[in-house]
């Protein structure tokens, strides 16, 4: 079992001392602070306002992170453009502790308050949205509950669970599952069910077990998260979801063809696999899935040409440079 593995397992016996009421959200941003250049009291222009939500594990001023987001800054223009990366409580710690620990509608939520408030973001021309892993699934949230309001026009993922996962870590092949494995994905299946992981452990909010009818029904009427933002079964259908992701100019999905992280990998582009079907390698496109094809409005997107599914080649999860980064999503999608 890989390091993500374990750490996954550990969230799930983790248990706060105390629960927050609300989320404490902050920026971590890179060169002279976007604070200085861009207050009310400056006239400077706003071209563009990058906004990061980092994966599980990981922080908002990961060294990664603030090299991406320095490479975007130099080229999209240092005097007119602000990176930003979402940072989750005082301390590194309970940022990193963030993505393992809390309820993720309320970090959401928390989110999209920064967002609201930020000088930068609200006076930017174009604001591009960017999730990393879980936080691909997590940044779509915040553009279906406050994009149109702030002024998304690009959201970019690399990695994310768009479907939700259905395997621990490194536990995802439904051909040479160990029992360990099978053990582990029962366990986390059942747990993500209950009142208190639902609301607590991160991972278990986009739990999404299609292994039978049963346990597929039982993700619909427990999971808080996943079924809503996807407008997932009649009962969590939004219009808000639907009107605000088909108000980007564009959706761009990336997946790592080595991806062993991510079961299965292709829920990086809203790929799934068949509910009770007995051949559990088969994945459905999301073009094919009643379910959240026009309930979501991706539909809408695919006409206009305005969603975009990108494969990373030969890559494991996370794996990409930042040189091609800025090729391949800052000059492609931002200049």
């Amino acid at each position: 079992m890989g390091r993500l593995a374990r750490a996954f397992a550990s969230a799930i016996a983790l248990i706060h001392d105390k629960r927050a009421s609300s989320v404490q959200v902050g920026f971590v941003s890179v060169g002279t602070s976007c604070e200085e250049r861009f207050d009310d009291s400056s006239t400077t222009r706003v071209e563009n306002a990058i906004v990061f939500w980092h994966g599980m594990g990981d922080v908002g001023d990961a060294s990664g992170t603030l090299a991406v987001m320095d490479a975007a800054v130099k080229t999209l223009g240092s005097e007119t453009t602000c990176a930003r990366s979402l940072r989750f409580g005082a301390s590194a710690r309970a940022d990193r502790m963030s993505g393992y620990t809390g309820d993720v509608d309320a970090q959401v939520d928390a989110a999209c308050d920064a967002m609201r408030a930020d000088d930068a973001i609200g006076r930017a021309r174009s604001v591009h949205a960017v999730g990393f892993s879980q936080g691909g699934q997590f940044m779509r949230a915040v553009v279906q509950r406050c994009g149109r309001e702030i002024g998304v026009r690009t959201l970019v993922t690399l990695g994310g669970q768009h479907m939700g996962v259905d395997a621990v870590p490194g536990c995802g092949d439904p051909e040479r599952a160990s029992m360990a494995c099978q053990a582990m994905n029962d366990a986390a299946s059942y747990a993500s069910a209950s009142a208190w992981a639902r609301r607590t452990v991160v991972q278990a909010q986009y739990f999404r077990d299609t292994s039978t009818h049963a346990r597929y029904n039982r993700y619909l009427a427990t999971n808080e998260f996943l079924p809503r933002i996807n407008n997932e079964g009649q009962a969590n259908e939004n219009a808000r979801n639907r009107e605000a992701l088909t108000a980007l100019e564009r959706f761009v999905m990336f997946m790592f063809e080595e991806d062993d992280m991510v079961s299965p990998k292709e829920s990086s582009w809203f790929g799934s696999r068949v509910v009770a079907g007995a051949n559990r390698t088969k994945i459905i496109p999301y073009y094919e899935n009643e379910s959240i094809y026009a309930a979501l409005g991706l539909d809408a997107l695919d006409r206009d040409n305005r969603i975009e599914m990108r494969l990373i080649p030969g890559a494991q999860h996370m794996q990409f440079t930042v040189d091609w980064f800025v090729s391949e999503i800052v000059k492609k999608y931002w200049l």
